[in-house]
């Protein structure tokens, strides 16, 4: 006799991340700025146009906030990507839009799918570019440093830094 168990609901540990509040992944070595989603699956269109929106509004308060205390951003509006996920939205602020990788001394186009992971290559060469470099030396060429300490002590991020605890 066998017993097949069907999980119909994702058991995941408590999150150590704010639930109403701006956050920043302190292991990450580039300004990022989250927000977590607390939306049901079932979430209807009005009721997600407000959630998110707001979420965005704030992320894109602190992506401006990352973009001021830049010293060196180029003048325009400001550059960023968005990753959204079911749990989380994502903002990354970003000082340009390709990396020049070192070998072979050509751009790289990084967009959105960098950050969540995805570096796109056209190239045998290329790809063995990013591997040398790595895809943190890559996002960390195109992404803004992080101001987060400066953005806490401003009183901007109110959901302070969730990184690793002693």
């Amino acid at each position: 006799m066998s017993v097949i168990t069907i999980v119909t609901k994702r058991s995941n540990p408590p999150s150590p991340h704010p639930i109403d509040k701006p956050f920043a992944l302190s292991t990450l070595p580039f300004a990022n700025h989250v927000r977590r989603l607390t939306l049901p699956v079932s979430a209807t269109h009005a009721e997600l146009e407000p959630a998110l929106t707001g979420a965005f509004i704030e992320l894109l308060e602190l992506c401006i906030s990352t973009v001021r205390h830049t010293p060196d951003y180029p003048v325009g509006p400001p550059s960023y990507n968005v990753v959204l996920t079911l749990g989380h939205m994502y903002v990354f602020p970003r000082i340009r839009e390709t990396h020049l990788l070192a070998v072979t001394r050509e751009p790289l186009g990084v967009n959105a799918l960098g950050f969540a992971g995805l570096l796109l290559v056209k190239s045998p060469a290329e790809l063995e570019a990013v591997r040398a470099e790595g895809p943190g030396t890559v996002l960390r060429g195109v992404a803004c440093g992080s101001v987060h300490e400066m953005q806490v002590a401003d009183g901007l991020e109110l959901g302070g830094d969730v990184g690793p605890t002693a």
